[in-house]
């Protein structure tokens, strides 16, 4: 342990795969905790022995879930609801705006998901002008996406890390300049929740929408929405299901009488498997406390860095730690190549196309680990015959 870090290698034991791979991917899936298999064995547990009566403890679930992610991020209570996934949870916010010139302009850059992209582009039938800001999905434009925020700017959309090189985006001057002119801002924040803290009222976005798989250790199929409490009671999603009633279980003809606050945006009928197995992930993360996470990745990532630098390989993540998330992209000749060995190996990581190899540890891995793969890396690199 270094001075001044917490030791957090007691949790290790918690997470099985990691006695079994050298497990540096955690910024696309993070590893799954033992007490899972429980959390299905609860919900399994209360469907058969209640059958719809089970209803009656499901439910409150959703809200429970939901309170672990508002205590993460500083939300305040009720302001967050549980969805199935960030397409899910953008698409609900879309659905509640009217595309009416001149103000119909949706904002976005160039390297945000594709998730992002596509529902975006899907609104210009709608009568929305969509902007993308910037060519380079490598670099994020701040003063090209400040400078294009005007009066007819509707909604701006922009992740807190970038998924590809983990550059870490300062939110405030784009909330401030869409604030300034009347826009929306929506955060994405997949690639922070749970390694980057943060609190959402001093950011002071609009809506926040994220999901589980990665640093929150929660598995696929529970995503997030937060809308700011003054704001929610005023929109009205078209997109929205049976529990998105005041009063759901009477059965109503429409028009909806939309439930007060954020219960207005759950939609259908919710994922519980998928919440039991989320609440897991997203409790130890709050034990941990985001902020003993970060120290740590400022540590571990700056490891993988220099060991990356020393060897001739590009960087792909900015240097300065106070500009880049929990991951670092590593790019290198035949680099798709060298992932597969590397994970053929037993080192598990990914890679993205025109970025590189990303590498991810949790405050779970170990500095040797780090290590190790850029020396199995080189060791790759020396034996594919490539240069660097």
């Amino acid at each position: 342990m270094l001075h001044g870090m917490p030791d957090l290698l007691s949790w290790r034991s918690r997470f099985p795969i990691l006695a079994r791979k050298t497990y540096l991917i955690n910024n696309s899936l993070g590893a799954m905790p033992d007490s899972v298999p429980g959390a299905f064995a609860e919900y399994t547990r209360l469907w058969a022995e209640e059958g719809v009566i089970a209803w009656d403890t499901w439910l409150p679930q959703v809200a429970a879930v939901a309170s672990i992610l508002e205590d993460i991020i500083r939300a305040p209570r009720g302001s967050m609801t549980m969805c199935q996934n960030v397409t899910n949870a953008l698409a609900e916010i879309l659905s509640c705006l009217e595309y009416e010139p001149p103000r119909n302009r949706l904002i976005a850059c160039a390297g945000e998901f594709p998730t992002v992209e596509y529902l975006l582009d899907g609104q210009r039938s709608c009568g929305a002008e969509v902007v993308r800001i910037g060519s380079d999905p490598l670099t994020f434009p701040a003063e090209q996406l400040i400078e294009a925020i005007d009066h007819r700017t509707l909604l701006v959309v922009v992740s807190h890390v970038l998924f590809r090189t983990a550059e870490l985006v300062d939110v405030r001057p784009i909330v401030e300049r869409a604030h300034e002119y009347g826009a929306m801002v929506v955060l994405d924040a997949y690639q922070s929740m749970g390694s980057v803290p943060f609190d959402v009222v001093e950011l002071g976005v609009d809506f926040l929408v994220g999901g589980s798989v990665k640093w929150l250790c929660g598995g696929p199929g529970a995503g997030y929405l937060y809308v700011r409490p003054d704001l929610v009671d005023r929109l009205e999603p078209r997109m929205a299901g049976w529990f998105s009633h005041a009063r759901p279980f009477g059965f109503e003809p429409p028009p909806i009488v939309y439930a007060p606050g954020i219960g207005r945006f759950t939609g259908g009928t919710p994922n519980m498997p998928a919440y039991y197995q989320a609440r897991e992930g997203y409790r130890i993360i709050r034990e941990v406390g985001v902020e003993a996470i970060r120290e740590k990745a400022r540590h571990q990532t700056s490891l993988l860095i220099e060991g990356a630098l020393a060897r001739g390989f590009i960087v792909r993540t900015p240097l300065e730690f106070e500009r880049r998330g929990n991951h670092v992209t590593v790019d290198l000749p035949r680099a798709e190549q060298v992932k597969d060995e590397l994970v053929r190996r037993g080192f598990v990581v990914d890679y993205r196309p025109g970025a590189g190899i990303r590498i991810a540890p949790h405050f779970y891995n170990t500095d040797d680990e780090c290590r190790a793969i850029i020396e199995e890396t080189a060791a790759i690199c020396s034996e594919l015959g490539t240069q660097v």
